[in-house]
């Protein structure tokens, strides 16, 4: 038995329940926390997902990676 307390949560699971089609709100909590599994899951990390965009913007890019830039070079930047 699911007692649901929060109204916006109640309200969240009778939209799932209704757009797909589960029988009840348990079933539909269910899928739903299934579907959030499966995402998290299938999620990129973000370091590597900045990777992968950093290596496509290097291949269309015409003039080969910039080294690191050293402590007093960023310095210098900033003004300090």
């Amino acid at each position: 038995m699911l007692s649901i307390r929060d109204q916006e949560v109640r309200t969240l699971a009778e939209t799932v329940m209704r757009k797909r089609g589960a029988l009840n709100l348990t079933a539909a909590i269910k899928l739903a926390l299934q579907h959030e599994i499966e995402r998290a899951d299938e999620a990129v990390p973000l370091k590597q997902h900045v990777a992968e965009i950093r290596a496509r913007a290097l291949t269309k890019a015409k003039l080969p990676p910039a080294p690191p830039l050293t402590k007093e070079e960023r310095d210098a930047l900033w003004g300090q």
